[in-house]
Parts: C-alpha cells; sequence; structure tokens
C-alpha cells in the first residue's frame, strides 16, 4: 500500500510539473531552416512600382530547397545593397502574385530580376551569380550602369 502511494504522488508530481511548465515562457528555438517568405523586405511590389529606386526582384516558392538556401543570402544583399535598389520577394505560387509571375518569365525557381528605375527594362541574373556576393554586385552595378 505504501509502495502504491509513493508512486501515485510521484506520478501526479510529474503531471503538475508537466502542466505547469507546458506553457512557461520558455525562448523558441529559430527555425532551422526558414522559407524565403518568413524574410521580411519591408515594401511591397505596389509601392516599388511607384518608387523611383531600380528593384531587384527574387520569385520563390516555398517548397524549393534552393530558394530556401538563397533566402537569407538575398537577405544580406538587401541589408547591404538596399540604399540603391528596392530588393523584393515574390511568392510565385500565390494566386495574388499570377499577373506579375506572368510578365516576368519565370524558368525556374529562385529566379532574380532586375527591373530599371523607370521600369523600361529588366534583365534576369545568372543562377551561377546568386551565392557569389562578388558576382551578384558586379551585376548589380552593370544594370544601373546601363
Amino acid at each position: 500500500m505504501r509502495y502504491f502511494l509513493i508512486t501515485i504522488s510521484v506520478g501526479i508530481a510529474a503531471l503538475v510539473a508537466f502542466m505547469l511548465f507546458k506553457h512557461s515562457s520558455v525562448a523558441v528555438p529559430p527555425k532551422r531552416n526558414p522559407a524565403p517568405s518568413d524574410y521580411g523586405t519591408g515594401i511591397t511590389f505596389d509601392e516599388a512600382q511607384k518608387s523611383n529606386k531600380p528593384m531587384a526582384i527574387n520569385f520563390y516558392v516555398d517548397w524549393c530547397h534552393t530558394c530556401r538556401a538563397f533566402a537569407p543570402v538575398f537577405d544580406s544583399y538587401r541589408a547591404k545593397y538596399s540604399d540603391k535598389y528596392n530588393f523584393l520577394i515574390v511568392k510565385a505560387d500565390n494566386p495574388e502574385n499570377i499577373n506579375i509571375v506572368k510578365y516576368f518569365y519565370i524558368p525556374g525557381y529562385p529566379t532574380v530580376y532586375f527591373v530599371s528605375a523607370d521600369k523600361s527594362k529588366k534583365a534576369r541574373v545568372d543562377f551561377e551569380k546568386y551565392f557569389d556576393e562578388k558576382a551578384f554586385k558586379q551585376e548589380l552595378d552593370t544594370f544601373l550602369k546601363n
């Protein structure tokens, strides 16, 4: 009988402890492999269209592993070069973005386009330059000069 009471007491104590700590304010660990949509650029496509800055647009889908790998790289470019460009991310499989995706021919994901400030020209960036910051920066500078 004594063994039974001790076992029940320990079980109840463990259950109470679990219930108390279940809803505690423990920090949530960061996502291990965030999706591109987890990164915000702070500007919408419509807002960027109205501004007088050229755009760098990353077309992506969340299920694409390369898009997931490129998202933090593109975000680092945004942090460094947002003085010259508006950096945008466009979720290609979102029905709201269908017209944007149709306007820019998207052969695969991710796809990055540069668009001039007056919106008269656009250029697709070669995939080989996406992960090479020096090459990407050179593409940015070349596009600004032309």
